[in-house]
């Protein structure tokens, strides 16, 4: 089974399957067509985490990028000038402008594409990136939901860029340029990417735009292999990816739930009670998290263990929580040889007490995280909910319903979220139990109905039962479909 955010990427999961391929081959067919198909949101210009669960063992791999080489904090603090970075209690760290050329990272997505199917895929890559290179060139329809995602980001692309601004459903988009770029990856490998014409061309485009990202920051750039961090929720094993993530912050908000019973589904106490623990994780992560080469993260993930478009792929006993981006809608807008580059950077703090403070070679703070559920031993669940500062909130939530609530997949994602967003501020969905706002109101939040659909994630989730059947479920919030074969 294959869940993600498009009906054209889960095409490609499946088809990679019906090729021979195994379980991180459908991911990697699928995310590249994401890639494609709604660049928006990600594309071989960002990052990737994964969790992979082969049955004996889960695994973890960084594929996100550091800051250049040439990076310092005076030369961040130089760019960012009088820009003065939003509230600091909205969850995430943020220091650099969103749209400055030093926000660009080295995009990681490729490299990780590459390990990935190194070691647990089948099929080569050059196979693997067909359905997308074949989109790219020939063209695809824009979805619904993703064309509205599209529109009012538009106009943070580069005049370099052929991408339509303000695309409508439907629309038939082609991408010559991404299609060229992914034929290099395909016939020459992570290393024909890094060193050859797309490097070329970010460097290009970092430096015209006054940033300092240099051929060597792209070649050097390898991700690792990591230990995964995990902690009991009920009688679950919830686990995330590490730091510089902020997966940690899932497992410190169900820590704080497990003290208590779980109340029923539509009592407005369950969303209180659901929506303070995010909020009090979030908090914490947002001081906490940071590149572990750089910071002592490891108190706060051991703490929590105790108390971004998105993949999940199961098959052949094998699954695969992938999940990449460029972040921001289009990243930093800025255009290099068919893809948008990321805007990661934007994530650094220029607070040098920080541990998340800006440095040569280090990695930001990230929002993206995969995550996958195990149950005594085996496996249960892999998920992931898409959307900045709302991963960690949907993540919860979901959770919520698929663990104390017994929904399935489907029921689990479509359910009404609330959502985080600073300082006493939740946004709520349309459908949340009523008397929800005024419980809310006493516990001292503030309530906004003013926030769009997208704004509260989209999440693919897959269930496996003890008999093997698999239960997919894929959000409605998105172009998003779960199929099997």
């Amino acid at each position: 089974m294959v869940s993600t955010g498009s009906p054209l990427a889960a095409q490609a999961g499946l088809w990679a399957l019906a090729e021979g391929g195994v379980a991180m081959d459908a991911a990697i067919a699928a995310d590249a067509v994401l890639g494609v198909v709604q660049p928006m949101w990600t594309g071989i210009g960002g990052d990737c985490f994964c969790l992979v669960d082969d049955g004996r063992e889960v695994v973890g791999f960084n594929g996100s990028g550091a800051a250049p080489a040439g990076l310092t904090l005076a030369v961040a603090r130089a760019a960012a000038g009088d820009f003065a970075p939003p509230a600091t209690d909205i969850g995430i760290p943020f220091g650099l402008p969103d749209d400055s050329p030093h926000a660009v990272t080295v995009p990681g997505l490729v490299d990780g594409w590459s390990q990935l199917n190194e070691r647990f895929g089948r099929l080569p890559l050059a196979t693997l990136l067909e359905p997308a290179r074949r989109l790219a060139a020939g063209g695809y329809p824009v979805g619904r939901i993703a064309a509205r995602a599209w529109r009012p980001v538009g106009e943070r692309l580069a005049d370099a860029s052929p991408l339509p601004r303000r695309p409508r459903a439907g629309d038939r988009i082609t991408n010559a340029e991404l299609s060229v770029s992914l034929d290099a990856i395909a016939s020459g490998g992570r290393d024909a990417h890094y060193e050859g014409e797309w490097a070329k061309a970010t460097a290009d485009a970092i430096a015209h735009a006054g940033g300092v990202m240099t051929l060597d920051d792209l070649a050097g750039h390898r991700g690792e292999w990591t230990v995964p961090i995990s902690g009991a929720y009920r009688d679950h094993e919830i686990i995330q990816h590490p730091p510089n993530g902020q997966g940690a912050a899932v497992l410190a908000a169900l820590a704080a739930l497990d003290r208590d019973r779980a109340g029923a589904a539509d009592d407005p106490s369950t969303v209180v009670a659901t929506i303070t623990a995010i909020r009090d994780a979030m908090r914490t992560a947002a001081g906490r998290v940071a590149d572990p080469r750089y910071a002592d993260v490891a108190d706060f993930w051991a703490t929590a263990g105790r108390d971004t478009v998105y993949t999940a792929v199961v098959a052949g006993g094998v699954s695969v929580s992938l999940i990449t981006s460029v972040y921001w809608g289009f990243g930093s807008g800025l255009w290099a040889a068919g893809a948008v580059l990321q805007n990661r950077g934007a994530g650094f703090s220029l607070d040098p007490e920080s541990p998340n403070v800006v440095a040569p070679g280090k990695r930001p703070f990230h929002t993206i995280i995969p995550g996958l559920v195990r149950r005594d031993g085996e496996r249960w669940a892999v998920y992931g909910v898409v959307g900045g500062p709302m991963q960690p909130q949907g993540h919860v939530q979901v959770l919520r319903h698929l663990i104390d609530h017994g929904r399935d997949p489907q029921q689990a994602l479509a359910a009404p979220r609330v959502r985080w967003l600073a300082g006493d501020l939740v946004a709520i969905e349309p459908g949340i139990p009523a008397g929800t706002e005024d419980a809310l109101a006493e516990a001292g939040f503030r309530v906004s109905h003013d926030v769009p659909a997208e704004e509260f994630g989209g999440g693919n989730v897959i269930r496996t039962h003890a008999d093997g059947w698999l239960e997919g479920g894929a959000d409605p919030r998105r172009d998003a479909v779960a199929a099997g074969r």
